[in-house]
């Protein structure tokens, strides 16, 4: 008799747990739905600001290294400058300046004498 009254509860049991989960519905509500939809839309919006603000920063960096280049270039050539100040009037202690010698004057011509 217990045996039985075991299998008895046992068979509701199994019963009554199958009617409910079946009673349970795993559908999308309308509301879920829209809701759903405006997070997908969401996502894809912010995606694309975020590849948006991706080429940003590499065309920023882009114009960055470049500006280093020209700042550097621009300090090479301060120093090179500076360099040849320090050792102003000698500079290019190789090179001699000569004094270039006058060229003659000539008489102006008879054609270009004003009249």
């Amino acid at each position: 008799m217990l045996k039985v009254i075991k299998v008895l509860s046992l068979v509701f049991f199994v019963a009554f747990l199958g009617f409910v989960l079946s009673s349970c519905s795993n559908k999308i509500t309308q509301e879920q739905l829209m809701q759903l939809r405006e997070l997908r839309k969401q996502q894809s919006s912010l995606t694309e600001a975020l590849n948006k603000k991706k080429d940003e920063k590499s065309r920023l960096e882009r114009e960055l290294n470049a500006r280093k280049a020209e700042l550097k270039d621009c300090e090479e050539k301060t120093q090179f400058v500076k360099d040849k100040l320090a050792k102003w009037p000698d500079v290019w202690p190789d090179w001699k300046y000569v004094e270039p010698t006058p060229a003659p004057v000539e008489a102006p011509s008879k054609k270009t004498r004003k009249k």
